[in-house]
């Protein structure tokens, strides 16, 4: 069966890595890329059985997220931010999608929020 990995990147996501990385449970893997946090990110992620690279300079966020990706070993990589989390129900449908093996990239729709309202439109 596919494998799918769940790439992080964090700097002082204390408040946010673990319920990040339980809603990533089903992957096979889970990578956080520290960025160098002053805050316990990287001891909650280390807690939460995730693979975890510490004080890695801040390159920025596309050679961050691609130096994440590299340590990826899945056949599949699904990349979320820390504040981000996926539910139960969509879980589900990236497993039933990953087993079909009918395609060679996915998206889904997402809902974003703006000083903690739902933004529909951009």
């Amino acid at each position: 069966m596919a494998k799918l990995s769940a790439i992080v990147i964090a700097k002082n996501e204390a408040r946010n890595i673990a319920a990040c990385l339980d809603s990533l449970k089903f992957c096979d893997e889970r990578i956080v890329v520290d960025g160098g946090s002053e805050d316990d990110t990287a001891k909650i992620a280390q807690k939460k059985g995730a693979q975890v690279v510490v004080n890695r300079e801040w390159s920025g966020f596309g050679p961050q997220k691609n130096f994440a990706l590299s340590l990826a070993k899945g056949d599949w990589v699904l990349s979320v931010d820390a504040d981000e989390r996926v539910s139960e129900e969509l879980a589900v449908l990236m497993r039933g999608a990953i087993t079909e093996g009918l395609a060679d990239a996915y998206e889904m729709p997402r809902l974003s929020s703006f000083c903690g309202k739902p933004m529909h439109h951009s």
